[in-house]
C-alpha cells in the first residue's frame, strides 16, 4: 500500500504537522461512484413515493 507522509509547520499551533495520504483511495472513480448511488437514491426515492398517501 502506498502512503505520501508530508510534514508541515505550523505556525499557529508551533508544532509539526503530519499527513499520511493513501494513494489507493486517490484512484477512485468518483463519476462512477456516484452514477450507482443516484442510481440507489432512485430506486429508493420511487419506493417511498409510492409509500405515501395521495393528496
Amino acid at each position: 500500500m502506498e502512503k505520501k507522509v508530508i510534514k508541515h509547520w505550523s505556525d499557529l499551533f508551533k508544532t509539526e504537522i503530519t499527513l499520511t495520504i493513501d494513494e489507493r483511495l486517490n484512484k477512485i472513480d468518483e463519476k462512477a461512484a456516484s452514477e450507482k448511488k443516484l442510481q440507489i437514491a432512485n430506486e429508493q426515492l420511487a419506493k417511498v413515493k409510492d409509500f405515501l398517501p395521495k393528496r
